[in-house]
């Protein structure tokens, strides 16, 4: 038995030991609502759909964290202030092109640039409620409605070249309802949250591919014909 065991002891420091998988390097992206409008009732919904599409990202893949975009535009202070922020897509192209904006960036190790834009629009409610109450009692008795839409865009610009890598939107279309009979129910659309997971996730995916590297693919031998 004695001597069973070097032998053993031998086997098992022959065989290979498993490589254990290392988690993928974490991918910084930076995130900011552009452009943006102050008098624009959609700008008071800036820091929620930052919050929101941050959260959804970091669920869809892990390895990419999101630089929020108070550090962005304290980066580039003054360039994305409401006076000075660029007008036109390619105006922001030319931003992001010139050595000093991509240098401050990268300090921060960004290697994406997320801008979104858009919000919930809503109609004016519809149909009516009427509410009463006498000696028996009260209540109220209607239905109102109400539509909204959310659309939301975004542009994933890589910080080595001057166009955006994707184009990424999404739009949802929605209906909140208040029944009345004796009290009021509101049931509220969710247009806003909906829309928002599926940006969220369509980013996710478009930065992971855009920051995987693509194994090269060898090219087929020529077929030799008669």
């Amino acid at each position: 038995m004695r001597a069973a065991l070097p032998i053993v002891l031998a086997l098992s420091l022959a065989l290979p030991i498993p490589a254990v998988a290392q988690p993928p390097a974490p991918i910084l992206v930076g995130i900011v609502g552009w452009p943006i409008d102050p008098a624009d009732a959609l700008h008071a919904l800036v820091s929620d759909l930052e919050t929101c599409l941050t959260e959804r990202i970091r669920d869809v893949a892990p390895e990419i964290l999101i630089v929020p975009q108070r550090n962005v535009r304290d980066a580039l202070f003054p360039l994305l202030e409401p006076a000075t922020q660029p007008q036109s897509e390619e105006a922001f192209a030319q931003m992001l092109a010139r050595d000093d904006v991509r240098a401050r960036l990268r300090t921060r190790g960004l290697r994406y640039l997320v801008a979104f834009s858009g919000g919930t629009r809503r109609e004016d409610w519809g149909g009516g409620i009427l509410c009463g109450a006498g000696y028996g009692g009260g209540g109220c008795l209607g239905f109102m409605w109400r539509g909204e839409k959310t659309a939301l865009d975004a542009a994933l610009w890589a910080l080595d070249g001057d166009t955006p890598v994707r184009r990424e939107g999404a739009a949802v279309e929605g209906t909140s309802i208040v029944p009345a009979f004796l009290l009021p129910i509101p049931l509220m659309a969710q247009t806003g949250p909906e829309a928002c997971r599926e940006l969220g996730t369509r980013l996710a995916n478009a930065i992971r591919e855009s920051a995987t590297p693509r194994a090269g693919v060898p090219d087929q031998p020529a077929t030799k014909r008669d």
